[in-house]
């Protein structure tokens, strides 16, 4: 008479060479950085008078630092930002972003520096109310200008940074003094004498 052996099947497993199905562990997917990316850099506006303050707007993305040149200055890593510059003359600013692997991108813009504009400081002016043929005496200062008018005077001052006139009004009267530089633009002030 024969005698069977019964094995347990992880002896039987081991008597055969077989070996469970083996799944290794896929390799982690290297996560893809996004390189920084300036996505806005202008300015508004572009062309200032000496003086004159400009906005430099920009907007960037994926970035972990910014900074603009000249003068050298950290700014937030945003969409949408502006920041206010006075250029005392023709400037080119850089932008640049750094991203989280380290490179960087750049865009660059230039703000066009002109003469300063023609600027009235102050008008005075004697009285601001007369009898008829009273005397008035108006008198003004101002800056940068290459002349100055006084209406209904006919009046016409070089580029002298103070000037007076007299006038002896009948009736009411505005005074319209104006200050031109040398580019064309203009700057103006009005003053009434009321005659009673």
């Amino acid at each position: 008479m024969r005698s069977f052996w019964l094995l347990p099947a992880a002896a039987c497993c081991l008597q055969m060479a077989c070996s469970p199905a083996e799944n290794p562990a896929p390799p982690p997917k290297a996560v893809a950085v996004e390189a920084a990316r300036v996505t806005q850099f202008y300015a508004s506006p572009p062309k200032i008078a000496r003086g004159q303050r400009t906005l430099l707007c920009y907007g960037v993305e994926n970035a972990k630092t910014v900074r603009i040149d000249p003068p050298r200055q950290e700014l937030s890593a945003v969409l949408s930002r502006c920041i206010e510059v006075t250029p005392a003359a023709t400037t080119t600013y850089v932008l640049t972003a750094e991203g989280a692997d380290g490179r960087t991108a750049t865009q660059s813009l230039s703000v066009q520096v002109g003469a300063p504009l023609a600027k009235i400081v102050n008008v005075t002016v004697s009285s601001v109310e007369v009898k008829p043929g009273d005397l008035v005496n108006i008198c003004y200062t101002v800056e940068n200008a290459k002349s100055v008018t006084i209406a209904p005077l006919h009046f016409t001052g070089g580029s002298k940074p103070k000037g007076c006139v007299n006038d002896t009004p009948r009736k009411s009267t505005t005074y319209v003094i104006s200050a031109f530089g040398p580019g064309g633009e203009k700057d103006e002030e009005r003053v009434t004498v009321n005659v009673k």
